[in-house]
């Protein structure tokens, strides 16, 4: 079965969910220790967050990875579309003037309702739901 949400778009939320229940800056090295992330997967993922000023990385021996945005409001939406990633149920759903059927086909009609019920829980759906703690990291 293909996948609705790709693995690194699941580490994203990851990430920033756990950064969300920090209280101080995190090494990426603890990132990938307590989320069982490869070090060049996590790299990338922190690279396109910070390109978003979703966190922030300072460099140097007091350096980090730390949260710079509000998770009261912060989507799951907001993460896919800052990792360059937004779900589209098909291409007659994603794009309606190429299939010839769509003025009649209900199926396409199913398939976006599908769709729109998913975006809108991406949305209502806030990254303080989700927050990670080491406490709760460490019961794995």
């Amino acid at each position: 079965m293909a996948e609705l949400i790709s693995r690194e778009v699941d580490y994203a939320i990851r990430i920033v969910a756990y950064l969300a229940g920090q209280k101080e800056k995190v090494k990426i090295k603890d990132i990938c220790d307590k989320l069982y992330i490869s070090k060049p997967i996590a790299i990338k993922i922190i690279n396109k967050l910070k390109k978003h000023n979703i966190l922030n990385t300072l460099t140097g021996k007091n350096g980090g990875i730390e949260l710079n945005t509000d998770v009261e409001k912060l989507s799951l939406y907001d993460i896919l579309s800052y990792m360059d990633y937004v779900p589209v149920f098909n291409v007659c759903v994603d794009k309606p003037s190429i299939c010839k059927l769509n003025p009649i086909c209900k199926i396409t009609t199913f398939f976006k309702e599908i769709q729109d019920k998913i975006v809108y829980n991406l949305l209502e759906a806030k990254v303080k739901e989700f927050i990670f703690k080491d406490e709760d990291l460490e019961k794995v």
